[in-house]
């Protein structure tokens, strides 16, 4: 179980969702939440004009936006502390401050930036997520940022491929139906066209091991585009989350061709939890 929720937001549109989404998660967990905001913009550099006024009228907006966060947050009854830090990149502080904490679940929101862009710069929530060892919930730039997310989980479809990476999610997984009474769908993507028999087969390592849970679904989907697949069962479903394991990978990795986790969390409807081994 989550001891904190430490909510990553860089005052974007693209964090909106984000932060509604993280009320939902503090409320289940009933865990102390932290708003973090890196603040890029010190100078580090001479200029041949004074700078500073701007930056200080920038810091102060950002101040002024994260109390109000932090007001919109505190009127569900989460508890929120605010903490902005300075210098350095998203990519670099983030991991570095979830290493002070104790059992935290990372939220963010991302752009899902993509092409030369992309391959030149690498997306900072792909960076991190590859990197922190904590379960990370990213929301993409598809999920709405409405009231919707206020109704807490109801729908979760886990997406798995039976191997230990992913059901290294299964326990958190569990916690969090338990917590917030959702219902489950477990969900396998086969290249292969084999009998309902051996589909069945499959499913027991994640039957075994989700066996306390009541009304669990068991789906199988053909096709080879995995990420396709799982995104279009989000979509039918309607899954409110969806949860993968995952495996890291270096900082480097950010910048080639987006692997599948992510794909998933840039085309999903919903956020995605991944938990990574």
């Amino acid at each position: 179980m989550p001891k904190q929720i430490v909510v990553a937001t860089d005052l974007s549109p693209a964090s909106v969702a984000a932060v509604a989404v993280a009320g939902s998660i503090a409320q289940i967990f009933k865990a102390k939440t932290t708003l973090l905001h890196i603040f890029e913009y010190v100078p580090q550099h001479r200029y041949s004009i004074p700078v500073e006024w701007m930056v200080s009228n920038i810091r102060q907006d950002a101040r002024t936006k994260l109390e109000e966060i932090k007001k919109s947050l505190g009127r569900s009854g989460i508890e929120v502390e605010v903490k902005m830090l300075e210098g350095g990149t998203p990519a670099q502080q983030i991991p570095a401050f979830l290493r002070t904490c104790e059992s935290p679940l990372l939220l963010m929101g991302t752009h899902a930036v993509g092409g030369m862009d992309r391959f030149l710069l690498g997306s900072t929530a792909e960076q991190v997520l590859r990197q922190v060892e904590c379960p990370v919930i990213t929301v993409g730039p598809h999920v709405l940022a409405g009231e919707e997310n206020h109704a807490g989980l109801q729908k979760i479809l886990f997406a798995t491929d039976f191997s230990e990476t992913s059901l290294a999610a299964i326990p958190l997984l569990l916690e969090l139906k338990k917590a917030s009474g959702a219902q489950l769908r477990v969900l396998h993507v086969s290249g292969n066209h084999i009998s309902g028999t051996e589909e069945n087969q499959q499913f027991a390592p994640v039957q075994k091991a989700l066996q306390d849970a009541e009304g669990v679904e068991y789906v199988t989907l053909h096709g080879t585009n995995i990420g396709q697949a799982v995104t279009n069962e989000a979509e039918r479903y309607p899954a409110d989350l969806v949860v993968l394991g995952v495996r890291r990978a270096p900082e480097a990795a950010a910048h080639l061709a987006p692997k599948l986790a992510f794909q998933i969390i840039a085309a999903a409807p919903c956020a995605v939890l991944t938990v990574s081994c």
